[in-house]
């Protein structure tokens, strides 16, 4: 992994800051949503509280305390009754009217109905049952009762309402009057048609009679399995009882088959009439606040009233900026977008028993919002710190980078093109790199004068032992003029091959030493190479006979500004060693190309590959020749053509022929 790859990855760590602010975030949203669930509990409460024993802004009847309906003429007004804990609490017989959005007609069809109301049944047994769905609009209460009948019977037209033997089906209207008087009044019809509802009175010695009930209307018509009745009531007679009895006669006159909602004996309500006092929906707006519902329900949880503002924007809403929508996306938990509930109980005044419940719901826009703020802020300046951080962590590792490429350079340049001489960078910094590149400074340093050294010191060896080679043999050339045994001329011949291959080696190292000169003192001059390589190999054609040599060149003239000198003893160490390692009467080709800035002189050869370690092939003083021969070899030859390259800016290399047959030796020489 690289150093730059390392210290993004370092920077990458700041990203935890934003990392940690969406926690921060989160729990903040948890303290602002305990916190509103709080302040909603504590209004739910104080609504609750204000509406404590209120039955008369709930139920429509008369609070505790306040007087009831006058008697008697010069009678008290009575007590109000003790409040029933029972009606609170649901029954089968109770209704809940509908808030309708407009006023059915009353004519005895139910298409002007809610398509989708609930109608409730009651069902005395599979013959005998009837479905009521019951409604309220301007102070009215509406009914639509659906009676299974298999045979409907009406009264005897223009009888006796109360002859029993005129007796067809009949409706019975159950309910307690304002003043909480159970009160009920009957529909009987001759025909289908407008019905008008009637009341029974006990005059003077217990005669009875019919009263007619104008403020209640009705129709009544005929259906597929029975009739249908539909009835108009105002809600000023009816307190919070109200009850339907059903009598089914199979013939005029027959007993009766009774069931509903009222007792059979005294026709007194069983159900009561769930039905919010008028005023209680405008006592609950005053509580009301953008973004907020109010509901107040029976114990039961069947909705009195409700007042609703959740689609009004609270005072925090505003069009959210993009990045404040990408923040809540992140952000956001489910149960985060879930409105605040809030529930408490509402109880009797006196007795303490529920009458009813209120339950507050809250969006959850206004902590949303204050949250997506503060968070906004935060995320913005983590954000923002985190990506200055990593961007000066870039630039801080490419300058890094930068500055170690130079001394990477500087290391390979020193040690393997150009000697242990040129200058090393970062030397004056003063940083952890600078001392490193001192420290390199300093060793390169050394190596330099240890390498100079080195250099020398063939030269200087070569001029120290020349004086006693040469006593050496002018001893040899004395000594063979003398009179010797023959037993020791085979040591005098000994001493003498020895002290020829000595002058070998001596001319061998002094070699590296006069070319570094020439190659120093070397004029550069205008010259076709062409002409200078045709001579130098015909030359090798009669030097070395027993190797075939042959030259190609890709074009007849090709200019280079150098040394042609230099050129030719560059091609003869090439010569030299193609002739070692190849085999008598093996062919060796002296080729030159031409790139689009360089020509390239080749010279190739049969023989064995190169070695496994090749990469040091053309350094001084290095050599990989196994063989058995006595001609001493120092390894200076290619260190040689690679000082003679250099010298006109080209390049050396080597490399295997196909098939690992030979080697081919690739100078290239800017033209």
């Amino acid at each position: 992994m690289s150093l730059r790859l390392k210290l993004l990855l370092l920077g990458l760590a700041t990203l935890v800051l934003p990392w940690a602010g969406c926690r921060y975030a989160r729990e903040m949203e948890s303290a602002l949503r305990q916190g509103e669930s709080d302040s909603l509990q504590a209004l739910s409460q104080t609504i609750a509280t204000s509406l404590q024993g209120r039955t008369d802004l709930l139920y429509r009847e008369a609070a505790p305390g306040t007087a009831a309906a006058p008697g008697a003429e010069g009678t008290a007004a009575a007590p109000p009754p003790e409040p029933d804990p029972n009606f609170y609490r649901a029954t089968p017989y109770d209704l809940e009217p509908l808030t309708l959005k407009a006023a059915p007609v009353v004519d005895g069809y139910a298409d002007d109905w809610p398509k989708d109301a609930h109608w409730s049944t009651f069902e005395k047994d599979e013959h005998h049952r009837f479905s009521i769905l019951t409604g309220v609009h301007d102070r009215m209460l509406y009914v639509a009762l659906a009676v299974h009948d298999e045979h409907p019977v009406f009264d005897a037209p223009g009888a006796n309402l109360l002859d029993p033997n005129t007796f067809g089906d009949r409706v019975w209207l159950g309910f307690e009057d304002p003043a909480g008087q159970q009160s009920q009044v009957f529909l009987a019809a001759a025909a289908p048609g407008a019905v008008t509802a009637r009341r029974i009175v006990t005059g003077d010695y217990g005669r009875q009679s019919t009263r007619l009930e104008p403020r209640i209307r009705g129709a009544w018509q005929g259906t597929p399995d029975g009739y249908r009745l539909e009835l108009r009531v105002p809600l000023s007679m009816i307190g919070t009882a109200f009850g339907v009895l059903v009598d089914d006669r199979d013939a005029r006159g027959a007993l009766p088959v009774s069931y509903g909602t009222l007792r059979g004996d005294d026709l007194h309500t069983m159900g009561h009439l769930i039905l919010a006092a008028p005023g209680l929906t405008a006592y609950l707006g005053q509580f009301l606040q953008p973004g907020l519902r109010l509901s107040v329900t029976t114990p039961a949880g069947r909705v009195l009233a409700r007042a609703d503002a959740l689609a009004q924007p609270v005072e925090l809403q505003r069009q959210l900026p993009v990045i404040s929508r990408l923040y809540r996306r992140i952000i956001d938990r489910p149960e985060g977008q879930a409105p605040l509930v809030s529930s408490s109980p509402i109880l009797d005044r006196d007795h303490g028993f529920e009458i009813g419940r209120l339950e507050v719901v809250h969006t959850p826009d206004r902590w949303i919002r204050l949250r997506d703020r503060a968070l906004t802020h935060m995320l913005n300046f983590s954000l923002l710190t985190s990506l200055v951080v990593v961007s000066a962590i870039l630039i801080f590792a490419a300058s890094l980078a930068v500055r170690l490429s130079r001394l990477r350079r500087a290391s390979e340049s020193a040690l393997v093109n150009r000697g242990l001489v040129s200058p090393f960078p970062e030397v004056r910094a003063r940083d952890e790199l600078g001392d490193v590149a001192r420290s390199f400074a300093t060793l390169l340093g050394r190596l330099h004068e240890y390498t100079s050294y080195l250099r020398t010191l063939a030269g200087k060896l070569a001029h120290e032992i020349r004086t006693p080679l040469t006593i050496v043999r002018s001893s040899l050339d004395n000594l063979e003029s003398e009179s010797v045994p023959e037993s020791a001329r085979a040591y005098l011949e000994r001493a003498r091959q020895g002290s020829e291959r000595l002058s070998s080696i001596l001319q061998a190292m002094g070699a590296a030493g006069r070319v570094e000169e020439a190659i120093g003192g070397a004029e550069r001059i205008q010259f076709d190479l062409v002409p200078v390589l045709s001579s130098a190999v015909a030359a090798y054609r009669g030097a070395f006979p027993q190797r075939h040599f042959t030259f190609d060149s890709a074009a007849p003239s090709v200019t280079l500004n150098g040394a042609p000198d230099l050129i030719v003893q560059l091609l003869d160490k090439l010569i030299d060693n193609a002739v070692d390692f190849s085999a008598p009467a093996s062919t060796i080709a002296v080729r030159l190309a031409l790139d689009a800035h360089a020509a390239r002189l080749e010279v190739e050869n049969s023989g064995p590959p190169l070695p496994a370690d090749s990469s040091r092939l053309f350094e001084s003083l290095w050599q990989s020749r196994t063989g058995a021969d006595s001609r001493p070899h120092f390894g200076l030859g290619l260190y040689i053509v690679r000082l003679i390259a250099e010298f006109h800016d080209g390049t050396v290399a080597a490399q295997n022929l196909p098939g690992d047959t030979g080697v081919r030796f690739t100078v290239r020489l800017p033209r």
